[in-house]
């Protein structure tokens, strides 16, 4: 009778629980791949998942990693496929709404892992990473590039953590071959020094008879990365959860012609299946995504940025020495050419007496203009070929100019970097306290919740326990921090956008059309990006803005890069003296009619009076070679000029320089 009672009772609850299930589920599953797979076999799988499950699927294959982040963290994913690189960075972008799901394993159920290794020739002096290190300004260094996970993606990971320079900024020349045999190949055909490459990978084809077991030796290994994960909506119904898990777990045998196909998707070999994640698979990439994150990847592609910069600054200056040595050239021609023509009119004087009779004078004066127009001719089309070498040469100075400018942007990078350290350190330090802080009010609040299943004559006990869980939790002061932590995460995230709006600011290059801006804005955007060379100087900054100072039409990014010159000067000039005056820097504004005054001035080593009238002349420098350009105060004079302002300098040896800038309030085109 209690069988059957209980039987019934099974059954009710089933039946109310299933339509609750069913309504539970969404209308749509909505699932994505990066562009790491292939869309045609993707969707095989997805098409598969739908018919089992009988749920429509949508499905979209992203590129971008970016935009995948987007949509995980608004919560328009379900299910995302992904590789161990967005994995990483999706981990270090604190998206928190995803969990990993299942993950490519063997057929015992062990997580399959990236490793990378570094090879050299067994003949190489190089015997572990440091030694590549040290010796990188002349190691030829190759990386697997196509094989992003293994071969490109856990090595800069491994170097960033170990406090090791990115690879293209330290490196005397590193290549990015097609795959880990061709990175291998090329270590042993000698075109590279070493090579990044996956162990796996060169374990296979030692295995084959690809490579041959001792043509290269492994000096470093790095850690195990856990290979590309499937991730789920955190809040995703558990039944539908469940219903998957045993989808995939069970795929490689329910369906082989299916998993044929996410086989070839994942690149996977031998006898493998999908096996459940666990936390201690994704140790090593938690440990990367908190040490790596986004801003050491940012940093390292503008680093890369910086090097190509100074590529085509080097290439600037070899276009102005072949145009200088064309003009000269051409200089030569036109001085020979005239010299012809002067000894033409000679000659024609001479004959002019030595013959006699006006129809002899008549004919060599018509043969003399003759010879004279092709002589003009030539020299019209030598002053033609003139013109033309001028106007490439001003071309070539224009470029030569922008890539000055990308240049002194770039020479930001470091200080950007630290500037930014100090606030994200307040950032992390906020993060780890309030976890902490949260996970001991959740203790408090956990034995809280216990007293609503308690009996009543149990519930007084219960508040005793309570009260001694909040006594070793420190459940008061820790409630009465929160704030404190909250503050310091909110002033740290300002520093930060603070430091990055005035970098955004500066590098504004919206030269072909004029805007309103304030002058003021655009000096204090300059100051903050240049806080940590002042620091670094130990030079004092004094601003006096003037009231009432209106805002003007200009061209902003040129402007910061006047002052940007200007400042960087007045440093340079202060470090120069060795008496140990105190440095100081000083930049006052105000309005005097239609007008606008800037003044900036330093205590440093001064101009000599000798040299003080050719400072802005292109490629005059005081500096030592390699030091300057001598294009910067130049540059900062044309600017200034194409506001129709006036740039003029008063400097005293020993006593220190000042610069007037006087800029128009309503800028007009010409």
């Amino acid at each position: 009778m209690a069988k059957l009672l209980y039987g019934a009772i099974g059954c009710l609850v089933l039946l109310v629980w299933l339509p609750m299930s069913a309504l539970s589920q969404p209308d749509t599953l909505r699932i994505t791949g990066s562009s790491y797979f292939d869309e045609k076999r993707t969707l095989v799988l997805c098409n598969y998942i739908s018919a089992k499950l009988k749920i429509p699927v949508k499905y979209e294959n992203i590129p971008s990693t970016k935009h995948m982040h987007e949509l995980l963290r608004q919560g328009k994913v379900d299910l995302a496929m992904m590789n161990t690189f967005q994995y990483v960075f999706a981990k270090s972008d604190h998206i928190t709404n995803i969990e990993p799901f299942v993950i490519l394993g063997d057929s015992s159920g062990k997580a399959k892992t990236y490793r990378s290794c570094l090879i050299v020739r067994p003949a190489s002096p190089y015997r572990d990473l440091g030694q590549i290190i040290s010796a990188a300004d002349r190691v030829k260094i190759d990386f697997a590039y196509v094989a992003s996970t293994s071969g490109h993606i856990v090595p800069r990971m491994q170097l960033a953590t170990s406090g090791i320079q990115y690879p293209e900024a330290q490196f005397e020349s590193v290549h990015f071959s097609g795959g880990h045999l061709e990175a291998i190949r090329s270590v042993i055909g000698k075109r590279a020094d070493a090579a990044f490459v996956s162990i796996d990978d060169l374990i296979n084809y030692q295995l084959t008879g690809q490579i041959a077991k001792d043509a290269v030796r492994i000096i470093w290994t790095s850690y195990p990365i856990t290979q590309s994960p499937v991730v789920i909506r955190r809040n995703l119904p558990d039944a539908l959860k469940q219903q998957l898990r045993s989808l995939f777990l069970n795929l490689h045998h329910d369906d082989p012609a299916v998993w044929h196909h996410v086989k070839e998707n994942w690149g996977a070999v031998g006898p493998v299946r999908f096996v459940d994640a666990l936390a201690t698979d994704f140790v090593s990439v938690q440990q990367a995504a908190d040490k790596v994150g986004k801003l050491v990847y940012f940093l390292n592609y503008y680093e890369e940025r910086l090097a190509q910069q100074s590529l085509e600054l080097a290439k600037g200056d070899g276009l102005i020495d072949g145009q200088r040595a064309k003009i000269q050239q051409q200089k030569e021609v036109l001085d020979k050419q005239i010299i012809q023509i002067r000894t033409q009119t000679a000659s024609l004087y001479l004959l002019g007496l030595i013959v006699i009779g006006i129809g002899v004078i008549i004919t060599l004066v018509v043969r003399s203009s003759r010879s004279k127009q092709r002589l003009n001719d030539k020299l019209i089309l030598k002053n033609d070929q003139i013109e033309q070498a001028l106007s490439d040469l001003k071309l070539a100075q224009d470029t030569l100019v922008h890539s000055e400018k990308m240049a002194s942007l770039g020479l930001l990078t470091a200080g950007v970097a630290h500037e930014i350290n100090n606030p994200v350190n307040f950032i992390f330090t906020g993060i780890n306290g309030l976890e902490k802080n949260i996970n001991a009010l959740m203790t408090v609040l956990t034995e809280m919740e216990k007293m609503e299943d308690l009996p009543v004559e149990q519930i007084a006990m219960h508040r005793d326990t309570i009260e001694l869980v909040k006594k070793n939790n420190r459940y008061v002061a820790v409630k009465a921090s929160l704030s404190e932590f909250i503050d310091g995460i909110r002033l740290g995230a300002k520093r930060t956008a603070d430091i990055v709006s005035g970098l955004r600011d500066f590098a504004r290059t919206d030269e072909s059309e004029r805007t309103r801006a304030h002058i003021h804005d655009c000096l204090d955007s300059t100051l903050l990006l240049l806080q940590f060379k002042f620091k670094e100087a130990g030079v004092q900054l004094s601003k006096q803005y003037g009231d009432h100072i209106t805002e003007m039409a200009c061209y902003p990014g040129p402007l910061n890069q006047v002052f940007m010159n200007l400042f960087t000067n007045a440093i340079q000039a202060i470090e120069a003296r060795t008496d140990g005056t105190e440095g100081l820097v000083s930049v006052t504004t105000r309005q005097i009619g239609e007008k606008i005054e800037i003044t900036i001035s330093d205590n440093g080593t001064g101009i000599e009076q000798g040299i003080l009238a050719k400072i802005f002349d292109p490629f005059f420098t005081t500096k030592q070679v390699g030091e300057g350009t001598g294009l910067g105060l130049s540059i900062s004079y044309g600017i200034i000029r194409k506001h129709q302002g006036t740039l003029e300098v008063e400097s005293e040896v020993g006593r220190g320089t000042r610069f007037f800038i006087y800029l128009p309030i309503n800028l007009t085109l010409t």
